[in-house]
């Protein structure tokens, strides 16, 4: 049973939505999500918001529901201990490919931009102790993660005034040039960058008033939606489509043309930076995982977070090169998207029923 002190007030909960959404991701989205939609991708990032939205309500609808109000506890309900169980593992197995996905791609990017030379087990090697101590003690700790990897990389967002000079308002005209289908195929590929909150399935027990937060969870989302919208459009005016197309990293390129007196590389600074919101990330998916399994099976917490951990430094030795990353952040995409969009709607709809035969 967790006591008061164990639990952290409703309005960290936009914190901890935020800090799930927003991370590496910012880098390289604007050249993914053009595939289909060109130069109105900026609204399939509003369509893919509003979806997350939906399914945020959704998920809050189960939570309350629920007598533990955990994802463990919803599949018990509604599958059975075990059968609920198997589900819950795949969960977590979800859980750590994203943490997996989110490391590789930042360590990539610190290896091609900073350091070519550097071992991508090398870094983790450094920066794994640190997720170790955030994730084995207190949930505090990693709300404290989310809230300062939310305020602090937020002053980035005034780095988008420097593009603006080059600006050409062609590159997004005429707006609604593409099909509805087309945006909502762009919006699917934008949804990878909204997947963290999911894990509002797992920290929900250790919200207070936890029912009267879902306000704060519909802000941070909004927020989100607000900064993706922005820097795309931003991206989408600097850059021209055919650009984009071979521009892996769209976002390090806007940082390129800044020129500070005091800072020649300001793009270096923008990397080390966001490692403030690539980390909330990574902490939120293995603190989730290492939660479900010891709720599951009552093992260890800390135990557990060294297992998972040493799984994490363990698949880095077999992740080489772009293509394998490139399939590992697609294999991810297809998951999520699965998950989120199809399982989820179909677990609340199973829950929903198997409570209502329960009260007959």
């Amino acid at each position: 049973m967790l006591s008061l002190k164990d639990k952290v007030t409703g309005l960290m909960v936009f914190f901890l939505i935020t800090a799930s959404q927003v991370g590496v991701g910012v880098l390289g989205f604007q050249s993914i999500i053009n595939k289909y939609a060109g130069n109105d991708a900026w609204l399939s990032v509003i369509v893919a918001g509003l979806m997350v939205n939906v399914l945020i309500w959704v998920m809050y609808r189960m939570l309350k529901n629920d007598e533990t109000g955990d994802i463990i506890s919803i599949h018990n309900v509604t599958y059975g201990n075990w059968l609920g169980a198997f589900f819950t593992i795949l969960f977590v197995l979800y859980l750590v490919l994203l943490a997996i996905v989110v490391l590789q791609t930042y360590a990539e990017i610190i290896q091609v931009w900073m350091f070519p030379h550097l071992n991508i087990w090398a870094f983790l090697l450094l920066l794994l102790p640190l997720i170790y101590y955030t994730i084995s003690d207190q949930f505090r700790i990693v709300v404290g993660v989310c809230f300062l990897g939310v305020v602090y990389p937020a002053s980035l967002i005034f780095t988008m005034i420097f593009p603006l000079q080059y600006a050409d308002m062609n590159h997004i005209m005429p707006v609604m040039d593409h099909t509805l289908i087309e945006i909502v195929q762009s919006s699917k590929l934008a949804i990878f960058s909204f997947m963290g909150f999911s894990t509002l399935l797992v920290y929900y027990p250790f919200i207070r008033e936890a029912d009267k937060s879902q306000k704060y969870a519909h802000y941070g989302n909004f927020y989100t939606t607000i900064l993706y919208v922005l820097l795309c459009v931003v991206t989408f005016l600097y850059y021209n489509q055919s650009e984009l197309t071979d521009v892996i990293w769209p976002t390090l390129g806007l940082w390129k043309i800044i020129e500070l007196p005091f800072m020649e590389r300001f793009e270096y600074f923008g990397i080390a930076t966001l490692f403030f919101s690539t980390l909330p990330n990574v902490v939120l998916y293995l603190w989730a995982a290492t939660r479900v399994v010891h709720r599951t099976f009552g093992f260890a917490h800390k135990r557990i977070a060294l297992i998972l951990l040493g799984i994490v430094f363990i698949v880095s030795f077999f992740i080489e090169g772009r293509e394998e990353i490139n399939f590992l952040n697609d294999t991810a995409a297809q998951i999520g998207f699965v998950f989120l969009f199809i399982y989820i709607p179909l677990l609340f709809v199973l829950n929903y029923i198997k409570r209502k035969v329960q009260k007959k």
